[in-house]
């Protein structure tokens, strides 16, 4: 292994140890998802709607299989970017030690993206297994990674908030964005949408859960924007970041 490979290595193993000395992040990564997720698909009434699903148009489909379509991405959003927040809150005096001791930035930024991908793969595992007592989409592999990119996504805004807002206000604003963005303005069975949800993280992940959650095919050129939406904020985010460590 290369000198930058262990100093990425010890620097990750660092960031997953914060992690389980966390047990408020331990709760929000691993049990709200379950929390929220089966509290969902158990007391939503046994009625169906319509919906406008993007590769299939309309469909009359359960109550309990359109939230499952959004609370997957949903709890990977909110998850991912409280992670981001509270991997750079805790990171920050810590990276720039690191970085005087000879780590470098390149390999610090690769280990906290990490960390961040890491909490989303789990926030949609573990919603996705307890969603699938219920509802299993229909093309489970753009589900996933629809969900998973926004995850980061939002992960990598967090890092943003934990660079620019308070504690406090960063997981105000990180519980907040991402359920106005994904559960409100995203919502399928709202016929004529605002506007705005067009250029929100969450417009074109989500077109992708209720496509594949419903359909068998999914258009796959709909992760051109999202990958899109994802490269910005990692920009962004990696120039907040060097910014801070040189500061």
């Amino acid at each position: 292994m290369t000198a930058s490979g262990r100093r990425f290595r010890t620097t990750f193993e660092m960031g997953l140890r914060e992690y389980a000395r966390t047990p408020v992040l331990l709760g929000l990564v691993l049990f709200l998802p379950a929390y929220f997720v089966g509290i969902f698909i158990h007391v939503l009434p046994t009625s169906s709607l319509p919906i406008y699903v993007p590769g299939s148009g309309r469909m009359t489909v359960q109550t309990v299989e359109i939230y499952g379509a959004l609370l997957v991405p949903l709890m990977g959003a909110l998850i991912g970017g409280i992670a981001g927040l509270f991997v750079m809150l805790s990171a920050t005096d810590a990276d720039a030690r690191l970085s005087i001791a000879g780590v470098g930035p390149v390999s610090l930024l690769a280990a906290r993206f990490t960390l961040i991908v890491v909490a989303g793969l789990a926030a949609v595992g573990v919603s996705l297994a307890v969603l699938a007592t219920a509802f299993v989409p229909e093309a489970i592999v753009p589900f996933v990674l629809a969900s998973l990119v926004l995850a980061v996504t939002y992960g990598l805004l967090g890092t943003l908030a934990g660079l620019i807002v308070s504690r406090l206000a960063g997981v105000y604003l990180m519980l907040i964005a991402p359920m106005l963005d994904v559960f409100f303005f995203q919502n399928p069975m709202i016929d004529d949408g605002h506007w705005l949800s067009t250029l929100l993280p969450g417009h074109f992940p989500t077109a992708v859960t209720v496509d594949a959650g419903f359909s068998a095919s999914v258009a796959w050129n709909q992760f051109g924007p999202i990958l899109a939406w994802l490269g910005v904020a990692g920009g962004v985010a990696a120039l907040a970041y060097y910014r801070a460590l040189r500061t």
